[in-house]
Protein backbone atom coordinates (compact mmCIF):
# COMPACT_ATOMS: atom_id res chain seq x y z
CA UNK A 1 0.00 0.00 0.00
CA UNK A 2 1.38 3.33 -0.74
CA UNK A 3 0.59 5.96 1.54
CA UNK A 4 1.98 8.84 -0.17
CA UNK A 5 1.70 9.30 -4.29
CA UNK A 6 4.12 11.80 -5.92
CA UNK A 7 3.42 15.47 -6.60
CA UNK A 8 0.15 15.23 -4.71
CA UNK A 9 1.59 17.30 -1.74
CA UNK A 10 0.44 15.34 0.79
CA UNK A 11 2.88 14.84 3.99
CA UNK A 12 3.24 11.84 5.37
CA UNK A 13 1.62 12.75 8.80
CA UNK A 14 -1.14 14.03 6.71
CA UNK A 15 -1.44 10.00 5.18
CA UNK A 16 -0.78 8.37 8.25
CA UNK A 17 -3.90 10.43 9.77
CA UNK A 18 -6.32 9.97 6.49
CA UNK A 19 -5.58 5.66 6.91
CA UNK A 20 -6.05 6.10 10.91
CA UNK A 21 -9.54 8.10 10.44
CA UNK A 22 -10.31 5.66 7.55
CA UNK A 23 -9.68 2.18 9.35
CA UNK A 24 -10.15 3.21 13.02
CA UNK A 25 -12.71 4.46 15.53
CA UNK A 26 -11.99 8.26 15.68
CA UNK A 27 -11.74 9.91 18.76
CA UNK A 28 -13.38 12.58 19.95
CA UNK A 29 -13.15 15.63 18.85
CA UNK A 30 -15.27 17.71 19.80
CA UNK A 31 -18.30 19.65 17.48
CA UNK A 32 -17.41 21.28 14.29
CA UNK A 33 -19.10 24.84 13.88
CA UNK A 34 -22.56 25.22 13.27
CA UNK A 35 -23.11 25.42 9.48
CA UNK A 36 -25.70 28.51 8.52
CA UNK A 37 -26.71 29.88 5.09
CA UNK A 38 -27.42 33.31 5.43
CA UNK A 39 -29.64 35.08 2.61
CA UNK A 40 -30.50 38.59 2.03
CA UNK A 41 -33.51 39.26 0.04
CA UNK A 42 -34.52 43.12 -0.53
CA UNK A 43 -36.62 43.12 2.91
CA UNK A 44 -34.58 41.15 5.46
CA UNK A 45 -32.04 38.64 5.98
CA UNK A 46 -32.94 34.66 6.28
CA UNK A 47 -30.47 32.67 8.75
CA UNK A 48 -30.58 28.74 8.62
CA UNK A 49 -28.79 27.04 10.95
CA UNK A 50 -28.06 23.22 11.01
CA UNK A 51 -28.80 22.59 14.85
CA UNK A 52 -29.34 18.79 14.87
CA UNK A 53 -29.95 16.85 18.41
CA UNK A 54 -31.50 20.12 19.84
CA UNK A 55 -34.81 21.24 20.73
CA UNK A 56 -36.09 24.61 20.10
CA UNK A 57 -35.42 25.24 24.49
CA UNK A 58 -31.68 24.20 24.16
CA UNK A 59 -31.40 27.10 21.21
CA UNK A 60 -30.50 30.74 22.39
CA UNK A 61 -30.42 33.76 19.62
CA UNK A 62 -28.65 36.60 20.42
CA UNK A 63 -28.84 40.55 18.35
CA UNK A 64 -26.78 43.19 19.62
CA UNK A 65 -25.37 46.14 17.64
CA UNK A 66 -25.43 44.14 14.20
CA UNK A 67 -24.22 41.12 15.97
CA UNK A 68 -25.66 37.75 16.00
CA UNK A 69 -24.99 35.23 17.96
CA UNK A 70 -26.63 31.95 17.60
CA UNK A 71 -25.81 29.38 20.55
CA UNK A 72 -27.07 25.50 20.96
CA UNK A 73 -26.25 23.03 23.18
CA UNK A 74 -26.15 19.01 21.91
CA UNK A 75 -26.94 16.54 24.45
CA UNK A 76 -24.68 13.48 25.07
CA UNK A 77 -26.46 9.79 24.11
CA UNK A 78 -26.03 7.88 26.91
CA UNK A 79 -23.97 4.50 25.28
CA UNK A 80 -26.07 1.55 26.41
CA UNK A 81 -24.48 -1.02 29.11
CA UNK A 82 -23.78 -4.47 26.27
CA UNK A 83 -22.97 -2.13 23.82
CA UNK A 84 -19.47 -0.05 22.71
CA UNK A 85 -19.29 2.14 20.06
CA UNK A 86 -17.14 0.72 16.61
CA UNK A 87 -17.77 4.72 15.01
CA UNK A 88 -18.43 7.51 16.79
CA UNK A 89 -19.19 11.35 14.63
CA UNK A 90 -21.66 13.12 16.35
CA UNK A 91 -20.39 15.43 18.98
CA UNK A 92 -22.33 16.84 22.04
CA UNK A 93 -21.71 19.91 23.83
CA UNK A 94 -21.80 23.62 23.27
CA UNK A 95 -21.82 24.81 19.83
CA UNK A 96 -22.20 28.69 18.22
CA UNK A 97 -21.43 31.05 15.41
CA UNK A 98 -20.97 34.99 15.95
CA UNK A 99 -20.87 36.99 12.90
CA UNK A 100 -21.84 40.71 11.82
CA UNK A 101 -24.72 41.38 9.40
CA UNK A 102 -24.07 44.01 6.82
CA UNK A 103 -26.65 46.10 8.49
CA UNK A 104 -28.74 46.94 11.29
CA UNK A 105 -31.70 44.84 11.28
CA UNK A 106 -35.21 44.83 13.44
CA UNK A 107 -34.83 42.37 16.12
CA UNK A 108 -38.34 43.52 17.68
CA UNK A 109 -39.84 41.64 14.39
CA UNK A 110 -37.89 38.71 13.68
CA UNK A 111 -38.90 35.42 13.19
CA UNK A 112 -37.92 31.99 14.42
CA UNK A 113 -38.84 28.79 13.87
CA UNK A 114 -37.15 25.30 14.29
CA UNK A 115 -37.83 22.11 12.69
CA UNK A 116 -36.06 19.22 11.75
CA UNK A 117 -33.14 20.30 13.08
CA UNK A 118 -32.96 23.55 11.28
CA UNK A 119 -33.17 27.01 13.30
CA UNK A 120 -34.73 29.23 10.69
CA UNK A 121 -34.44 33.34 11.59
CA UNK A 122 -36.24 35.59 9.99
CA UNK A 123 -34.79 39.34 10.48
CA UNK A 124 -36.35 42.28 9.32
CA UNK A 125 -34.70 45.07 7.14
CA UNK A 126 -34.86 48.12 9.37
CA UNK A 127 -36.26 50.56 6.41
CA UNK A 128 -33.08 53.06 6.19
CA UNK A 129 -31.26 49.57 5.47
CA UNK A 130 -33.93 48.88 2.28
CA UNK A 131 -32.90 49.68 -1.17
CA UNK A 132 -34.63 52.87 -2.57
CA UNK A 133 -34.88 53.87 -5.95
CA UNK A 134 -34.24 57.91 -6.17
CA UNK A 135 -35.72 60.11 -8.79
CA UNK A 136 -34.32 62.91 -10.84
CA UNK A 137 -36.40 66.21 -9.92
Amino acid sequence: MRLIEPNTGVSLREAVSRMMDENFVRPDRGLPAMPVDVLETPDSIVVRAQVPGSSKEQIEIHYEKDILTLKAEIPAEVTPENGKYLLKERGHGSISRTFRLPFAVDAEKAQAEYHDGVLSLTLPKLESAKPRQITIS
